[in-house]
């Protein structure tokens, strides 16, 4: 099965993404910062990166350009997990903002696995 990768500093949320994904099969492998979450994507080079926006330190922007720049990582989807933006307004802009795959934290379960499964079929796993 695929390998996901969780970067987001707020625990609660890492650990509900984590656990959800673990029992629809993923593997996981969490970070609660950008810093480590490039490490963890560069040593382990997981099918998706799932990327909180909003963290100290470096953005989810910043990590996702440091993940573009790197040989190693330039080919993982990426998607952003925002609380800043809602369900609604990611529809509206068909789930890509910025060139990147962006999900709404307030979405519901079966939408998130939609649209990772949706992202590794593009990426043909």
């Amino acid at each position: 099965m695929a390998k996901i990768l969780i970067v987001d500093d707020d625990e609660k949320e890492r650990e509900l993404y984590r656990d959800m994904l673990l029992s629809q099969g993923f593997e996981m492998l969490t970070a609660d910062n950008g810093e480590d979450g490039l490490r963890l994507a560069i040593e382990n080079r997981p099918d998706l990166i799932l990327l909180d926006v909003m963290m100290p330190h470096k953005k989810g922007s910043e990590v996702s350009e440091d993940l573009l720049e790197n040989n190693r990582t330039k080919d993982i989807p990426v998607i952003y997990l925002t609380s800043i933006i809602t369900e609604e307004e990611v529809k509206s802009q068909h789930g890509v903002v910025s060139g990147r795959y962006i999900i709404s934290k307030s979405s519901n379960r079966e939408e998130l696995v939609r649209r990772i499964n949706e992202v590794l079929s593009a990426k043909g796993k």
